[in-house]
């Protein structure tokens, strides 16, 4: 099942982000968990085009949803992870409707972009397909989500959200609290109008809003009030904090 199809009926998908560790070991660990998705971060994490379809293969065959978080708006960094077979894509810092058609213009097979065809890959296991029904299929199973990071890209929600081939309108909170004066006050009241104000948007065109947080309980309470796409803690913050708190617990 894609993850879009997760998301009819007010489903909702919980993930969590893959931001240093590369072994592909770690994807199987987090699909024995239960998460729907992971994001493979490739705007700051170490990964390269190899670790990146070395993970997204082991994801295919444990049946969780890999997304990629790409570095920045390129052919190249738009083609490649789909080609590998991500089930999506995350597009950090985008603020306007030009960005998103130009991700969807690299994401989609025509008629509805101008995707390069390669059909022989990771994304559609290596076997010959039929091009025209397929490429209509990934085309419409490909989550495309982009992030909002800034004050002009809420400014903008709206017309972000209406851009056809755009599933999901992605907080970025950190970055946005930044931008807005707040720096890592996730759960100041401000931010929080902020959070209803992008999922308004994001309804308001039948898209998908989603959030990547640390905090379990504000995670809970947005996902009551609607949010959708969810995304909590990563490798780095488990790994250190857990035997952090261990090491904690036997010097105490």
């Amino acid at each position: 099942m894609s993850l879009k199809k997760l998301f009819t009926n007010d489903g909702v998908a919980l993930g969590m982000m893959l931001s240093g560790v590369s072994n592909p070991g770690v994807v199987s660990m987090i699909s024995t968990a239960g998460l729907d998705y992971f994001i493979l971060d490739m705007e700051h994490g170490p990964f390269d085009w190899s670790d990146m379809a070395a993970m997204i293969g082991i994801a295919r065959g444990a049946g969780i949803r890999p997304i990629v978080r790409i570095p920045e708006i390129r052919r190249e960094t738009v083609l490649k992870p789909l080609d590998a077979g991500a089930a999506g894509l995350l597009v950090p810092m985008v603020d306007t409707v030009e960005q998103a058609e130009e991700i969807v213009r690299h994401a989609k097979y025509a008629p509805q972009g101008q995707r390069g065809t390669a059909l022989r890959r990771g994304h559609s296991d290596y076997a010959k397909k039929p091009a025209v029904e397929y490429m209509a299929r990934v085309n419409e199973e490909t989550t495309i989500a982009i992030q909002i990071e800034s004050r002009e890209a809420v400014k903008n929600a709206e017309a972000l959200a209406a851009v056809p081939g755009i599933d999901a309108l992605f907080i970025g909170p950190f970055d946005l609290s930044v931008d807005m004066g707040l720096t890592g006050q996730a759960s100041d009241p401000q931010m929080r109008e902020v959070y209803r104000t992008v999922l308004a948007a994001a309804k308001a065109s039948g898209k998908v809003a989603g959030i990547h947080l640390f905090d379990t309980q504000l995670a809970k309470s947005l996902i009551e009030e609607g949010f959708q796409m969810v995304s909590v803690s990563s490798d780095i913050d488990i790994i250190v904090d857990q035997t952090a708190a261990n090491v904690s617990a036997l010097r105490g």
